[in-house]
C-alpha cells in the first residue's frame, strides 16, 4: 500500500507543472547564488564601474539610444542602448554595487528558466513526457557553460536577449493559436527588444520559423498551405523584415565600426578567403560541440593560438566536416518526422550558425556565451540520447518508469554538473582570480596573456600609491615582463605588448637600452601612436641623446598636443642643452594650443631669468601660480621675492598661498 502512495507522489510531482517554478528559483540560486558575492572582472568595469554614461543614471538614456555601444578617440562600435539603459536605470538606485548587479544576472537566470518551461511544455510534452522535461531541464539549468553568462555582468545582454527571444516566441505562438493581433504586434516589440540587447537575437530570425514549423506546418498542397498558415507566413514575413532593418541600423545612423583587432584574436581578419573560413568554422563548430559534452576547461578567452591555426587538409576539420555533413544529411532525410531529437538538433544548429565564423569572424573565435541559446537545443538532444541509449520511453510520466541506467546517469550528470558550475562560479570573483586561474589553460593565448598582464600591472599602479618600494614590486614585475614576453614568442608583431615591455624598463627597471629594443619595433609597427612616440622619446632623454629625444617628443605632440608632459620635457631639454630661445618659442606655441597649463608660463619665466628680466620672469610665473595654486616651491619662491622686493601684500598674499599648497601637499 505504501508502494503506490509514493508512485502517486511521484506522478503527482512530474505532472504538477505549476510547483515547477518555485523549484526552478530554489535550483538557480542554489547553484549560482555564489555569484552574488563576487567583484567586478573581465569586462564588467567597461559596463559599469568605469562607464562614464551609465554613471549618469536615468537622464543619460535619451543619449544611449543616439550612441554607440562603445566610444572613445581611437575606437567605436556596436549599439546595445536597452542593456546600456538597464545598467543606467540600476546604477540610478543602486549606485556601483557589484552584489546587486550579480543578483540581477542570476534572478534573470531564474526568469529565463520558467520560461524556457512554459515553451518545452508547449512544444515537446505532445511528443515526450514530464520526466524528459525534467531531465532536459536539469541539464540545461545546471550546465557549467552558463557560468560566464551569469557570473560577467557585461553578459547581462546575453541573459536579456534569449528572455526576450523566448517572450517573442511565447507570443508568436499565442498569435497563432488565438488569432488576436496584439499577440502579434507583442512579438514584434519583444524581439526589437531583443535585438536592442545584442545583436545575437539574429539567431532567433532562423529559430522562431523553425519553432512555427514544428508546431503548425503540415505537408499539404500549396493553395491550402497559404491559406492554412496566412498567420505563420505573416509573422515569419514580418520577422525577417524587422531582422532586416534592425541589422541596418546602426549602419544607416552610426559611423563605421572602428577597432583596432589583430590577427590573433582571429585571423580571418587577414585572410578572409571561402577556405579559411570554411576550415576555421568546422574546427570552432567541434570545440562547441566539445565544450557541451566535456564542459573543461572552461576558460575567459579563447583566440588563436589556443585555437590552432588550420587548413581545409587537417584531420580535426575534414573530421568536423564529415561530422556535420551526417548530421545534416539525416537531419533533411527525417524532416518530415518531426521527431523531438531533429527539433533538439535544428534549435542547436540553427542558433549557432551565426557564431561559426562563417558569416562573420568573432573575437577569439569562440567564446561561452555563444552557447547560451544554442544549448537549448543540446539539452533536449542529449536528453534525446540518454533515453534512447538506455531504452526508455520518451513520455515516461513516472520515475518508476525511467530505467535504472537512465536514474544514475542523470544523478551522476546533476552532481557533476552542480560541482563544476559553483566552483566556476568562484573563479569569476574578480579580474585577478580568474584571469590567474585560467592561464594555466591558457599558455598559447596571446590576448589571456596580455589580459592578466595588465590586471597585474592595474595592481601594481594602485600599490605605488601605498610608496612600495621597487623591490616589493619586482616579483610581479618580473611576472608581467614573462607574460609579455610569452605573448612575444607566439606573435611578435603586437605593438601594444612590446610597448608595455619597454615602458616597464622605462619606469621600473631603469634600462632604457633595452627597452628601446621593444620600442623601437613597436614603433615601426605603428607610428602613429602616441604612446610608443612618447616613449621613444623618453628612452632617447634616458640615453641623454636630446636630439633624438626632441625629435620624438615633438611627433608626439603631432599626434596629440593637448598631453602637457611631452611640451614639458622638450622645454626641460631645450634648457639644458643651452638654448632658451628654442625654449620660449616652444613655450609660446604651447600657449596656443593649450588653455589653462601653467607650464608655458613657468618656462617663459625661466627665460626671461636668463635674460635678466626679472619682472616679466615675475610676472609669468604669477600666472603660472593662478593656474596650480597648489605647487608649494613655486608659492614660496614668489613669497621671499616679494619679501625682498617689500612688497608686504603680495608677500602676505602669496604666503598663505604656500600654506595652502603644503597643506594639499601633506594630504
Amino acid at each position: 500500500m505504501a508502494k503506490k502512495v509514493i508512485i502517486k507522489k511521484n506522478i503527482s510531482f512530474l505532472e504538477n507543472f505549476k510547483k515547477w517554478p518555485l523549484y526552478i528559483y530554489l535550483l538557480v540560486f542554489a547553484v549560482y547564488g555564489n555569484t552574488i558575492f563576487n567583484n567586478y572582472a573581465l569586462d564588467d568595469e567597461f559596463v559599469i564601474k568605469n562607464n562614464k554614461q551609465v554613471h549618469q543614471g536615468i537622464k543619460a538614456i535619451p543619449e544611449i539610444f543616439f550612441t554607440q555601444y562603445f566610444q572613445n578617440k581611437t575606437s567605436n562600435f556596436g549599439y546595445r542602448p536597452l542593456t546600456k539603459s538597464i545598467f543606467a536605470i540600476e546604477y540610478q538606485f543602486f549606485g556601483e554595487s557589484p552584489k546587486i548587479s550579480h543578483f540581477i544576472n542570476v534572478l534573470l537566470f531564474a526568469l529565463t528558466c520558467t520560461l524556457l518551461l512554459k515553451l518545452l511544455i508547449k512544444i515537446i510534452l505532445p511528443k515526450t513526457g514530464p520526466a524528459f522535461i525534467l531531465i532536459a531541464m536539469l541539464i540545461w539549468i545546471l550546465h557549467p557553460i552558463h557560468t560566464e553568462v551569469v557570473a560577467s555582468l557585461k553578459n547581462r545582454e546575453e541573459l536579456l536577449y534569449l528572455l526576450f527571444c523566448l517572450l517573442s516566441l511565447k507570443y508568436f505562438i499565442s498569435f497563432i493559436e488565438k488569432q488576436k493581433w496584439y499577440f502579434l504586434l507583442s512579438a514584434i516589440s519583444l524581439y526589437i527588444l531583443s535585438f536592442l540587447t545584442k545583436q545575437s537575437a539574429i539567431s532567433f530570425a532562423l529559430i522562431i520559423p523553425m519553432v512555427l514549423w514544428f508546431l503548425y506546418i503540415k505537408v499539404e498542397p500549396i493553395t491550402n498551405f497559404i491559406k492554412n498558415n496566412s498567420r505563420i507566413i505573416l509573422s515569419v514575413i514580418l520577422l525577417f523584415i524587422v531582422t532586416y532593418i534592425l541589422y541596418k541600423i546602426p549602419n544607416w545612423f552610426f559611423p563605421t565600426d572602428k577597432l583596432e583587432l589583430l590577427s590573433f584574436e582571429n585571423p580571418l581578419r587577414f585572410n578572409n578567403s571561402i577556405a579559411a573560413r570554411l576550415s576555421l568554422s568546422a574546427y570552432a563548430m567541434l570545440i562547441n560541440i566539445k565544450l557541451l559534452f566535456i564542459p573543461h576547461p572552461l576558460v575567459f578567452y579563447y583566440g588563436q593560438f589556443t585555437i590552432p591555426e588550420v587548413k581545409l587538409t587537417d584531420f580535426w576539420v575534414i573530421f568536423s566536416l564529415i561530422l556535420h555533413a551526417i548530421i545534416l544529411f539525416f537531419t533533411i532525410k527525417y524532416l518530415k518526422n518531426k521527431s523531438i531529437l531533429l527539433f533538439g538538433t535544428l534549435f542547436y544548429f540553427l542558433g549557432i550558425l551565426p557564431f561559426s565564423n562563417y558569416f562573420m569572424e568573432l573575437n577569439g573565435i569562440v567564446a561561452e556565451r555563444f552557447l547560451y541559446a544554442p544549448s537549448i537545443g543540446f539539452a533536449i538532444t542529449f536528453t534525446f540520447l540518454l533515453f534512447k541509449i538506455t531504452k526508455t520511453a520518451n513520455d515516461s510520466k513516472s520515475f518508476k518508469t525511467l530505467n535504472n541506467y537512465l536514474k544514475y546517469i542523470v544523478i551522476i550528470i546533476v552532481i557533476v554538473f552542480s560541482i563544476k558550475t559553483i566552483a566556476r562560479n568562484s573563479t569569476w570573483k574578480d579580474g585577478l582570480t580568474l584571469y590567474s586561474n585560467d592561464i594555466k589553460y591558457l599558455d598559447n593565448s596571446v590576448k589571456a596573456n596580455d589580459i592578466l598582464a595588465q590586471e597585474m600591472m592595474d595592481i601594481i599602479m594602485r600599490e605605488i600609491s601605498l610608496k612600495k618600494s621597487f623591490t616589493e614590486l619586482k616579483p610581479s614585475l618580473d611576472s608581467i615582463v614573462f607574460l609579455y614576453n610569452r605573448t612575444l614568442a607566439l606573435f611578435p608583431n603586437n605593438p601594444k605588448a612590446l610597448n608595455n615591455v619597454g615602458n616597464l624598463y622605462i619606469n621600473f627597471y631603469n634600462k632604457p637600452e633595452l627597452a628601446l629594443e621593444y620600442i623601437k619595433k613597436a614603433y615601426s609597427f605603428k607610428q602613429s601612436n602616441f604612446e610608443i612616440t612618447f616613449n621613444l622619446g623618453q628612452c632617447y632623454e634616458m640615453l641623454k641623446k636630446n636630439n633624438e629625444a626632441i625629435k620624438y617628443y615633438t611627433l608626439a605632440i603631432n599626434i596629440d598636443p593637448t598631453y602637457t608632459k611631452t611640451w614639458q620635457q622638450i622645454i626641460n631639454l631645450y634648457y639644458k642643452q643651452g638654448l632658451p630661445d628654442s625654449a620660449k618659442n616652444t613655450c609660446e606655441t604651447m600657449l596656443t594650443k593649450i588653455k589653462n597649463s601653467e607650464i608655458p608660463y613657468v618656462g617663459l619665466g625661466y627665460y626671461y631669468i636668463s635674460n635678466k628680466d626679472t619682472i616679466n620672469a615675475i610676472k609669468n610665473w604669477e600666472k603660472a601660480v593662478e593656474i596650480d595654486p597648489q605647487n608649494y616651491e613655486r608659492t614660496i619662491s614668489l613669497y621671499n621675492y616679494f619679501i625682498v622686493s617689500k612688497d608686504t601684500l603680495k608677500a602676505k598674499f602669496y604666503y598663505q598661498k604656500a600654506m595652502e599648497a603644503k597643506r594639499y601637499k601633506l594630504k
